[in-house]
């Protein structure tokens, strides 16, 4: 069968929430597994535990959270970004030189906003 990553995340995630205990929830990850050799996806493991990961945690009412900057933030920028962040968010924050200033955000991996002079200049010469 071809599954998506989505679907995989959506019966683990119905197979672990009706869990009882540890125990239940291993049985779960190595059902799982089992699952994802025998349909042969293994190239889908990293999507597929990113699918789960986002599932949880909106379940949980957070939003996962990339914030790239050219450099590190500056204490009052980082002030700005904590006074957005919910304690449910999962926040993955990283340096990208290539952005030669400002900051990317990405939201979910569904929103992003693109404040990067990169960009900026991209928009400006229309490339």
């Amino acid at each position: 069968m071809n599954y998506t990553p989505k679907i995989y995340a959506f019966a683990f995630y119905e197979a672990t929430n009706n869990a009882k205990n540890n125990a239940d929830i291993d049985r779960c990850i190595k059902n799982l597994l089992a699952l994802i050799k025998a349909n042969r996806d293994q190239k889908k493991l990293k999507n597929i535990f990113f699918a789960v990961e986002k599932l949880i945690t909106r379940k949980m009412g957070g939003r996962l959270l990339s914030i790239e900057s050219a450099r590190e933030l500056s204490p009052s920028n980082e002030k700005i970004i904590k006074s957005l962040i919910k304690p449910t968010d999962i926040v993955e924050k990283r340096i990208n030189s290539q952005l030669i200033a400002g900051v990317r955000i990405n939201i979910n991996d569904e929103l992003l906003l693109d404040g990067s002079f990169s960009t900026k200049i991209k928009n400006i010469l229309n490339l």
